[in-house]
């Protein structure tokens, strides 16, 4: 007696087709590209324009990284008081912008990234890091050009 009386029966679930989001035609489920109209299947393609700019402005701080979805946006963290994130986010920028927009979509289009609620998480924690370094340096450079002034107008009474 080969068959068992509680065994689950055998079924094959994987899809072999979907649907393209745009022209309606039927695709492959793993397909990032419509072969019919060319469309991206992915829902939140990343654009070459943003990219370039958040590395040409905050690339020193591994922003454009993190918005491609790599995880090593970490590395120009770490380094960004060397200025070499900087020197490397502005080449990376110009190579964004002279980039074609196949090559682009082929290489960063499709990038599955992390959550954007995770990566906003980490935006603010950057921009407060940032604002207190910044605040760091001007508050006792400030304190000391009020007393500068003070004593530059005590001396001009005299």
């Amino acid at each position: 007696m080969d068959a068992q009386p509680y065994q689950a029966p055998q079924a094959d679930l994987t899809i072999a087709s979907v649907f393209c989001r745009q022209c309606g035609s039927k695709i492959a489920a793993d397909a990032n590209q419509c072969p019919s109209c060319l469309a991206s299947q992915d829902l939140n393609p990343k654009s070459r324009i943003t990219a370039g700019v958040l590395a040409l402005f905050l690339g020193g701080l591994g922003i454009h990284r993190f918005y491609l979805g790599q995880w090593w946006g970490v590395v120009y963290l770490l380094f960004w008081g060397t200025g070499i994130p900087s020197v490397v986010s502005l080449i990376e920028s110009i190579v964004f912008f002279c980039s074609s927009e196949s090559n682009w979509q082929r290489k960063y289009g499709n990038v599955k990234g992390g959550s954007s609620a995770v990566m906003a998480v980490v935006f603010v924690f950057i921009f407060v890091a940032v604002i207190g370094i910044l605040a760091a340096i001007a508050i006792p450079q400030y304190q000391h050009y009020v007393e500068r002034a003070k004593q530059l107008q005590l001396e001009r009474q005299r």
